[in-house]
């Protein structure tokens, strides 16, 4: 039985704290909370049963006062350093929301304390998981298909009033689309082609009529390792076909054919003959949140890491930054070279 410090449990971190983790009380055993909102920890310590001396608005305060095994961190990308360093002052395994951090000095710092103090961190992207992504990703690999030639991804969806993006930071930051969305689709292109990004290139803006103040769409072209290539489509201001959350579209051609799957969460391998196929999705697969958890113990309890450790998922997040620093220069940027060079500048 490992024991929990879920840091931010509303939100987001009510989904782990009243979801995720209330169906897995046989392996975690969550000891305490941290949030500001009185309203969140009163709804995880219902579900937990927890008394009023392991609640907290500071995670600091509940490290010390609370003996743990990890802490699940899904507070704002800005709070992530913080939270991360407490967890290692403390000894605590960590496993934290998407992205790594806002920032790619913060993203960078983060990694190196955790390598600092010897801990596991994995990082949730839990698109990797869900059933239909999963075949997929299995189809491009032993699907028939031959090599692949590029990967398309298409994320659209509408955030303007009415609807809004869940919290209001969103629509506030500098580059919402980006660092909250395209670091899932980033990553996904990364895992369904079992290649890294080696150069991005693309522009991000504001539509006149969108409701934030920071990049809500961009259009971005990629060079992957292994002669591939992808394109990136995001909005956060769609008003005509959506592909919104679960339900993007993604394409992979290949020399035989191409696996696509839309808004119908059905993955087809179109061959050149002109056959169609539709692919078999894993049946009963465990719940997303409930597989990343699993891994993650796994990890702890074997220490090779997950598929998202931070080491790995470094290449996703800086896919991210790299994009950003496309949008300030209006030039294609080497990811690996802007995480190298990050890596020698930055200091904990």
């Amino acid at each position: 039985m490992r024991r929990c410090i879920v840091v931010g449990c509303g939100g987001r971190g009510g989904y782990w704290t009243n979801n995720v983790l209330a169906q897995m009380t046989d392996r975690v055993e969550v000891v305490a909370l941290v949030d500001v909102q009185q309203e969140a920890l009163a709804k995880g310590a219902e579900t937990h049963g927890l008394p009023e001396s392991a609640l907290f608005g500071d995670a600091g305060a509940a490290m010390d006062a609370v003996e743990a095994d990890f802490a699940l961190i899904s507070t704002p990308p800005w709070i992530h350093e913080d939270n991360v360093r407490s967890a290692c002052e403390h000894g605590l395994s960590i496993l934290m929301e998407k992205p790594v951090a806002d920032t790619l000095d913060a993203s960078v710092r983060i990694k190196k304390m955790v390598e600092q103090a010897n801990r596991p961190c994995v990082i949730v992207q839990n698109y990797r998981y869900s059933p239909f992504m999963l075949a997929f990703r299995e189809a491009v690999r032993t699907g028939g298909l031959g090599r692949l030639n590029y990967v398309i991804a298409r994320f659209a969806a509408d955030y303007n009033p009415p609807k809004s993006w869940g919290k209001r930071f969103r629509h506030e930051m500098e580059h919402a689309l980006l660092i909250e969305g395209s670091v899932h689709h980033f990553d996904m292109i990364r895992n369904i082609s079992g290649r890294d990004c080696e150069d991005i290139f693309g522009y991000g803006w504001i539509p006149a009529w969108a409701d934030f103040k920071g990049n809500s769409n961009g259009l971005y072209v990629m060079k992957l390792s292994g002669d591939a290539f992808a394109s990136y489509e995001g909005s956060c201001t769609t008003e005509g076909y959506e592909n919104p959350w679960h339900k993007e579209y993604y394409r992979a051609e290949c020399e035989f054919g191409a696996v696509v799957v839309d808004t119908d969460n059905i993955v087809k391998i179109l061959r050149v003959d002109g056959e169609e196929e539709i692919v078999r999705q894993p049946v009963n697969p465990p719940e997303q949140g409930q597989a990343i958890v699993l891994e993650f113990l796994q990890y702890l309890a074997t220490g090779v890491p997950t598929q998202t450790a931070i080491a790995d998922n470094m290449k996703s997040v800086g896919m991210v930054f790299a994009a950003i620093e496309c949008d300030r220069t209006g030039r294609p940027v080497n990811v690996n070279e802007m995480l190298a060079e990050a890596e020698t500048r930055v200091s904990v």
